[in-house]
């Protein structure tokens, strides 16, 4: 079996994706543990995370109190970013670990909610709920081609007025797919789709997202590598 896949299309194994961070779970090491990279003394995610706050931040000042819907929350590291910035946050993780974890961290705050939900299968009350901005990050590298579709008709259902996504993608002319690749950074086998910048953006365009910004997120000193980066976009609905 092939782990490391050039250009053609793959699906991954979504069981063996939620292992992975099942496992990440167990272990919660604050930024470390939802930014994944080959720094050990956290770094590199504290910077890539400071980057990252700046930009959302700019959103949320636009919109001014929003009620945002944060797709695939982890810890809740958006909560925290942007806290006393929003009137209302609902963070939705596949992770019951994660869901846990966030839960207790932010108990005493009455706008802050956490469900263990799954991009896949996301429930009918969050679809129906207002939501001024969904931050979706890190997230639709580990969803096959087959259902990204569906996500995007789901956040059109919820009609925010911004959508901010931040997807690790690859710098090639095709994509990179990791099939149970043996990461030595990582210690374990691992599994995700870096597609490209172009078709990232046939979805939004298909979905009637227009982008408003878009950039590379990391540099050396912030995880860049060769073949992969992170790109974000600021999408208007």
């Amino acid at each position: 079996m092939q782990t490391r896949v050039y250009t053609d299309k793959i699906n991954i194994d979504n069981n063996s994706t939620k292992e992975f961070w099942q496992k990440r779970a167990n272990n919660i090491n604050n930024l470390q543990t939802v930014l994944l990279g080959s720094d050990n003394t956290g770094s590199e995610q504290n910077i890539r995370n400071e980057n990252e706050k700046r930009i959302v931040e700019k959103i949320v000042e636009k919109i001014q109190n929003p009620g945002i819907l944060d797709i695939g929350c982890g810890i809740g590291r958006w909560a925290e970013n942007l806290q006393n910035k929003f009137e209302y946050y609902v963070g939705v993780d596949f992770s019951e670990g994660f869901i846990n974890y966030a839960s207790k961290k932010f108990t005493n705050f009455s706008n802050v909610k956490f469900y263990n939900n799954s991009i896949l299968n996301l429930d009918k009350d969050i679809l129906t709920s207002r939501f001024n901005l969904i931050i979706c990050t890190g997230v639709l590298m580990y969803i096959n081609d087959e259902n990204i579709s569906n996500i995007f008709k789901a956040f059109r259902q919820v009609s925010p007025e911004y959508l901010y996504i931040q997807e690790s993608i690859s710098l090639m002319e095709g994509r990179l797919t990791l099939n149970k690749f043996e990461s030595k950074d990582l210690k374990t086998d691992y599994s995700a789709i870096y597609r490209t910048k172009q078709e990232y953006e046939e979805y939004f365009k298909t979905n009637a997202f227009n982008i408003i910004k878009t950039d590379l997120l990391l540099d050396n000193k912030s995880g860049a590598r060769e073949e992969t980066n992170a790109q974000y976009w600021i999408l208007k609905g």
